[in-house]
């Protein structure tokens, strides 16, 4: 298996583009949008990284956190300990996760060149403000990973809740590995989000 920055690569190789506001759109269609513009913007800031890092860091947080649903992705992740933790703790968490992820994307964006992704129509309709959205993406070498994100309505837009890559549930290892940081940290909740990261 490839690593975990190559994972998050593909993870979120579609948010920098922009879903539409309209709560009409097609799923494929924002992903479709969001893919194409996002292979376009690489172009564009992947020179950003070496020159100047913070103004990378920056255009990443920018475009990617308006497109992914940190706060239900946390509380997946905190699985049945969502329920221990008091409201600051699960706040604190849900930033702590946004922008650890956020970091490592940006990390690992720099990293691909001239992938090719195809977006596949959609195999059953949106149902309940949930819609999944499959792609496949080519590596250079010709190897071919397929990907499926999972899409939920939140305030009017399509966003990112959960990625499964080539068969990884991304959602279920974070879920593993905060159960993990549980143990470690003799469940204290604030030692883990202290401590938490993403590639650990």
């Amino acid at each position: 298996m490839k690593s975990r920055n190559w994972l998050f690569a593909i993870f979120f190789f579609f948010p920098l583009g922009a879903f539409a506001d309209d709560a009409t759109q097609n799923p494929y269609d924002a992903v479709k949008q969001a893919t194409d513009q996002l292979l376009a913007k690489l172009v564009e800031v992947q020179p950003i990284y070496k020159t100047d890092p913070d103004k990378f860091y920056a255009q990443i947080q920018q475009s990617l956190a308006p497109f992914i649903d940190f706060e239900g992705f946390a509380k997946g992740v905190m699985a049945k300990y969502y329920r221990r933790a008091n409201a600051k703790q699960r706040d604190e968490f849900a930033d702590k996760f946004q922008q650890e992820l956020i970091h490592t994307y940006a990390n690992s964006l720099v990293k691909f060149n001239n992938e090719k992704v195809e977006v596949q129509p959609l195999a059953e309709p949106p149902e309940d403000g949930q819609a999944t959205v499959d792609l496949k993406i080519y590596s250079n070498d010709g190897t071919i990973y397929p990907v499926e994100y999972s899409l939920r309505m939140v305030d009017g837009k399509w966003k990112l809740r959960n990625v499964v890559i080539n068969g990884i549930n991304i959602g279920l290892q974070f879920r593993s590995q905060f159960a993990n940081y549980m143990q470690k940290y003799h469940n204290n909740i604030d030692d883990v989000i202290a401590n938490w990261d993403v590639n650990g």
